[in-house]
């Protein structure tokens, strides 16, 4: 076990201070974990941090997503079931309580469970011990379960949807800012998703800064989105800041529930097109770079960028 977990040591120190706290607190202990917050904010990276700074971090990490659940399979996706235990089981099976044993459970989408199911799941965390469907031998389990949710479970207890027993078994809870708190780890973010990926790609400062400034609805994962868009634009090249936008406008397509023809997806510009573009408004402002770029949507040092990029005369 270590103070900070090593798999993740070059991010560390660009989370927020809270968290980096409530992580070496509660990371080494064996309570159980509810993280709280907006999706795509990160719990289930927490999640792995927890897991890599307990006691736990040489046994498995198995991830459920309880949306997923069916309640009819949901007894069997938990704690496994027995050849020929209902119609479609060609075999006995572990469930992830069993695969987790000496490791940490995460239960992803916590506040989907179905009743019947929080209930099964809070006398296995009372007792340890559990059935696999179809059979009566009883089984045991050391595990540490770490759930998530977005879900305001206080609204859901007090709608009778969320068993206030349940929740009294996470005494450990912590709310993950969204990404418009955290901005601080945009660029981390977008060096290691890069590195990663083997993408050759750098963000200009005026991509980075447009990055910054967006207030990231669908957070993490909606930048990670945005950085693939450019990546994959700007096969190696500079990502400069009007890619960016087509890459935020671009996640935004299919977003919006209105009765109006949701706009088709911009279509990338060619090094050509860009190249023409340019000229083209070169030529309009008499050669004046500053007009260009206004008239273009971009600014100046982009401009620069550019005519270097493409050969056109010596930029300043």
């Amino acid at each position: 076990m270590s103070e900070y977990p090593v798999r993740w040591k070059d991010e560390w120190n660009d989370l927020p201070k809270d968290m980096r706290h409530f992580a070496t607190t509660f990371g080494p202990t064996e309570g159980h974990v509810l993280l709280l917050g907006p999706p795509g904010s990160g719990k289930g990276y927490l999640a792995e941090i927890l897991h890599e700074l307990s006691p736990r971090a040489r046994g498995p990490f198995v991830q459920q997503n309880c949306g997923a659940i069916t309640e009819s399979l949901a007894e069997a996706t938990l704690f496994g079931s027995m050849k020929g235990a209902y119609t479609g089981a060609t075999e006995s099976k572990a469930g992830v309580v069993e695969a987790a044993t000496r490791g940490t459970l995460f239960l992803d989408e916590f506040g989907a469970l179905p009743d019947a199911t929080q209930a099964m799941l809070l006398i296995f965390l009372e007792k340890k011990e559990f059935r696999r469907v179809g059979s009566n031998a009883v089984r045991k389990a050391d595990i540490r379960v770490i759930a998530a949710t977005n879900r305001d479970l206080g609204e859901a207890l007090r709608a009778g949807e969320f068993r206030d027993d349940l929740m009294g078994r996470f005494p450990l809870r912590y709310e993950v800012p969204p990404l418009r708190e955290r901005r601080g780890e945009i660029g981390g973010i977008a060096d290691r998703y890069f590195r990663a990926n083997g993408v050759a790609s750098e963000l200009t400062e005026d991509a980075m800064a447009r990055l910054r400034s967006h207030e990231w609805r669908g957070n993490i994962r909606e930048l990670t989105s945005v950085l693939e868009y450019c990546a994959v634009v700007a096969k190696g090249g500079l990502i400069e800041v009007d890619l960016v936008e087509e890459g935020i406008r671009n996640q935004g397509i299919g977003m919006k529930r209105s009765s109006d023809e949701v706009a088709k997806p911009p279509k990338p510009k060619s090094d050509e097109e860009m190249k023409r573009e340019l000229a083209e408004a070169l030529e309009a402002t008499g050669g004046n770079k500053s007009e260009a770029a206004r008239s273009m949507g971009i600014d100046r040092r982009t401009v620069y960028r550019r005519l270097k990029r493409y050969g056109m005369g010596r930029s300043e």
